[in-house]
């Protein structure tokens, strides 16, 4: 798949089997939309059609055959492939396919470096599995309680895991006034502090939102998507925060430094590079969930514009994003986007 029509949106199944349990050939066939070509194109992709599959906001894929314990990450552009330890205990074969997130500690991952750490979330319990690139240790389970994180409820700091996002080397999530980080040394070890925000910033009117952190130039950014009732029908105001660790304190961004956010909320984002992606900057392309349309946000002007790039596919589609180093995907079960960059 060639990088310059990166980044894009997969549209496709959300299915917890592949299309191996069918007899339709076409469902080797995906459709993607090029963001920055802005043009709908179609290609069969055996290694997704074959393979139970997670989108990482780097970009690369964890792959999982099923029935069989070998698990690799997969680059969709240059189908690169690393090959990571066998999943014993067949928790990437289990039910429950859609409620995991993979994410992975380092943005270029290289076959044999044990710096680089792959995650896998389970946002319905509190449990994780991880591994390093490189050596034989296999896949490690751990056990985590949230109240111990100054949560006070279970089921909302899951919630928020799957807001996780890996900033130099470390995994950051942000529930309500605190930040919680997560540090393989090489033990998993959280550890809490509180953060501060100037409310003021905030218009009392809308108090239903929901938001996605973002690395960006190993800084830490979340794009807060402020909604029109509590119902959620319409996003009334986008506002980017950056955390400044020396205060421990959200300031709020007016630019985004000339580089693009990729977002969809409840899933992932990412930065990219206006420059290689033909992009505009100080953008934000996201996805909603339960509609097919991609909305550019223009911080400068306040704006935002939209693109209806599969208006006549199926309503069970959905989307996932892919970009040089992420996918965003459009599923058929769902209505939501995921980044495939």
């Amino acid at each position: 798949m060639d990088r310059r029509l990166a980044p894009l949106l997969l549209f496709d199944y959300d299915r917890e089997t592949t299309a191996n349990d069918s007899n339709d050939i076409d469902d080797a066939k995906f459709f993607f939309y090029s963001i920055p070509r802005k043009q709908l194109l179609s290609a069969r992709v055996e290694e997704m059609r074959d393979h139970r599959f997670w989108i990482t906001p780097q970009g690369w894929m964890l792959m999982a055959a099923p029935g069989s314990p070998d698990t690799f990450l997969w680059d969709p552009f240059t189908r690169g492939r690393i090959d990571l330890p066998p999943g014993s205990e067949g928790f990437l074969n289990s039910d429950g396919h859609n409620n995991k997130r993979c994410l992975l500690s380092s943005p270029t991952p290289v076959a044999g470096d044990p710096s680089c750490l792959v995650l896998v979330l389970d946002l319905t319990d509190t449990v994780f599995w991880y591994c390093r690139l490189g050596g034989d240790e296999p896949w490690l389970r751990h056990e985590y309680d949230p109240s111990t994180l100054g949560a006070t409820s279970r089921n909302a700091f899951l919630r928020s895991m799957s807001t996780l996002t890996s900033v130099d080397g470390k995994f950051f999530l942000s529930p309500c006034d605190k930040v919680v980080t997560l540090q393989f040394s090489p033990e998993p070890a959280f550890s809490v502090f509180p953060v501060n925000e100037d409310m003021s910033i905030s218009p009392p009117d809308y108090t239903c939102f929901t938001a996605q952190l973002v690395e960006s130039g190993a800084d830490l950014f979340r794009v807060r998507f402020r909604f029109s009732d509590i119902r959620s029908r319409f996003i009334a105001g986008i506002s980017v925060f950056k955390l400044n660790l020396s205060d421990k304190t959200w300031v709020k961004a007016e630019s985004l430094n000339g580089r693009v956010f990729v977002v969809h909320p409840y899933l992932h984002g990412a930065s990219v590079d206006p420059q290689e992606t033909g992009l505009k900057g100080d953008c934000i392309y996201y996805c909603r969930p339960q509609d097919k349309a991609l909305r550019v946000y223009d911080m400068e002007r306040g704006t935002t514009t939209l693109h209806n790039p599969a208006g006549y596919f199926a309503n069970k589609l959905k989307t996932k994003l892919l970009k040089m180093y992420s996918l965003w995907k459009y599923t058929q079960h769902m209505k939501k986007a995921t980044l495939l960059f």
